[in-house]
């Protein structure tokens, strides 16, 4: 039977609070480019929002931490020129949704199968994560290569799909070390939800070829929720400048939950026996940070559980460490 193209609700466009262009990948659209010289310190939350910048601007009345953080992030003068239109490729059957074990150690912390890092699962409902890490390298390491081939990890953030919900948006980079030993990197974004007739491609991992990465740069994602109307997704290579931001309709069986927020280091597809975690060098999150609607309240990794990947004699192959906005994940296989 030939598999029913996607479509976007036809209202879907109006009931955003920006406008969009629609890409070559229905259901996939192009946010406003910022022209260059708009001043985020000083435009209203109307004008940020035109600009498709969702994120409120923290209270500058009292330090906080998601004032440093959007400060920071902000400091650099990203140029028109620098924004690309991406190009984009389905992976299809390749997801990063939750599908291993994870067996509770005490009341904050995790063992799992292919999930590690810290997830916010109280609180919210969030509608936003960002969060920004270096780029880690990979090599082969001690353990077995997986029956997929060789050895694939990927370093991500995204909102839903920890314990609580099935479906998750986020964005983040592929690291693959091919049984040869040679090391690979992509960039990708998802909005997994069980597979339906009339999905659209972008419920598996959805490569964006013209958005060169590399170990050692440094990246910036962020994920929001529209609304109960769409996704959006910006990713900044901050070490080259190049940056893009685009918007996605839902899937069908998208929940918008808001249960969770993740900063994770994964063994794809449930880790072993499919997928080995290759070696890689610490993943350190930094100026990371969840936020419900309206900056009504926001937590860090520092609140968050911990998972740890185990394997499967039950050897732990990852150390999770938390503090405050900072969290670092790094290999022990």
């Amino acid at each position: 039977m030939a598999q029913i193209p996607f479509k976007p609700a036809p209202d879907f466009e109006s009931k955003l609070p920006y406008k969009v262009t629609a890409s070559k990948i229905p259901g996939v659209y192009l946010n406003p480019t910022p022209p260059d010289g708009f001043d985020v310190h000083t435009a209203t939350q109307a004008e940020l929002n035109a600009q498709g910048l969702l994120w409120n601007r923290p209270p500058t009345d009292q330090p906080s931490v998601p004032l440093d953080i959007w400060n920071k992030f902000f400091s650099r003068n990203w140029q028109a020129k620098d924004r690309i239109v991406p190009e984009m490729e389905h992976q299809v059957g390749k997801t990063h949704h939750h599908k291993g074990q994870s067996t509770k150690k005490s009341d904050t912390t995790y063992t799992d199968t292919e999930w590690s890092g810290a997830g916010v699962n109280t609180g919210g409902p969030w509608v936003c994560v960002v969060g920004t890490w270096t780029i880690p390298t990979v090599t082969q390491p001690p353990e077995a290569q997986g029956t997929q081939g060789g050895w694939n990890s990927s370093s991500w953030v995204g909102i839903d799909g920890m314990f609580t919900t099935n479906d998750v948006l986020q964005a983040g980079v592929e690291q693959y070390v091919s049984p040869s030993g040679a090391a690979a990197y992509i960039a990708w974004y998802e909005w997994y939800a069980p597979a339906e007739s009339g999905s659209p491609g972008y419920i598996y991992q959805t490569n964006i070829t013209n958005f060169p990465v590399a170990p050692g740069q440094s990246v910036t994602c962020s994920v929001y929720y529209v609304g109960k109307t769409a996704g959006s997704i910006g990713f900044a290579n901050n070490t080259t400048g190049a940056h893009f931001s685009i918007t996605l309709a839902p899937p069908p069986g998208a929940s918008f939950n808001g249960g969770s927020c993740e900063w994770i280091m994964e063994a794809p597809d449930g880790g072993e026996p499919n997928s080995s975690l290759p070696r890689f060098t610490p993943v350190i999150f930094t100026d990371a940070i969840a936020c419900a609607l309206g900056l009504t309240s926001s937590m860090t990794p520092g609140n968050a559980n911990t998972m740890n990947i185990v394997n499967a004699q039950g050897t732990a192959l990852t150390s999770v460490t938390v503090n405050g906005e900072t969290e670092t994940i790094t290999f022990i296989g």
